[in-house]
């Protein structure tokens, strides 16, 4: 913030996943700290409370004017009872309470997921362990093509995201993402075998 204010750069902040957060307190945003009104911070349900709702919205700072003008262009109207159903749920405190028992629940389900790929995968794989959301990250051998290894694990209806997609160059081809927002039950444990099974094959 410090250096973007010192260059007057704009800033967007994409903070999606800001209540999704397993300690005792919220991560602090760069809007906090934001003294010139550089910062855009856009948020949303989606992640948090429910994809289909398509409700977020934005703090734009200085440029309120310009963002207003967007959404005009881009929106024809808003969904305005789904708003005023997700304004009732806010005002409330039902969303507070959402968020307990979502984030106990994503903090246990993660912790799950991080002992399977320690399990079943092989040991030279690293996975992160992410103090929020719903995602891992996991690094594994330079040998392995995880969009062959996505093409494989489909054939058997199981789903990877290759993390070369998260780039804007050929970087991450040997790296996954593994979303832990599913409760964890045999399909999942079914699902890592069979993903660290398809690994070893490749080395």
């Amino acid at each position: 913030m410090q250096l973007i204010t010192r260059h007057n750069i704009p800033l967007i902040e994409d903070d999606i996943y800001g209540e999704l957060y397993f300690g005792k307190d919220r991560p602090r945003t760069c809007k906090y700290y934001d003294t010139k009104g550089l910062v855009m911070h856009c948020s949303s349900l989606t992640k948090s409370l429910s994809p289909g709702y398509r409700i977020g919205w934005a703090i734009p700072g200085r440029f309120i004017d310009e963002v207003k003008q967007v959404k005009r262009i881009h929106n024809i109207s808003c969904p305005t009872l789904t708003q005023t159903a997700m304004a009732h749920f806010l005002q409330h405190g039902r969303y507070e309470y959402h968020l307990k028992n979502l984030r106990k629940a994503l903090y246990t389900q993660s912790l799950r997921y991080i002992q399977a790929v320690i399990d079943h995968f092989p040991p030279d794989s690293k996975v992160s362990r992410p103090q929020g959301g719903f995602v891992l990250w996991v690094e594994l051998n330079k040998k392995v093509n995880t969009f062959q290894l996505r093409t494989e694990a489909m054939k058997h209806k199981v789903s990877i995201m290759p993390g070369r997609i998260f780039a804007v160059s050929n970087n991450y081809s040997n790296c996954i993402r593994l979303s832990f927002g599913r409760p964890f039950n045999e399909d999942t444990e079914y699902g890592m075998m069979l993903i660290g099974k398809l690994i070893r094959k490749m080395l």
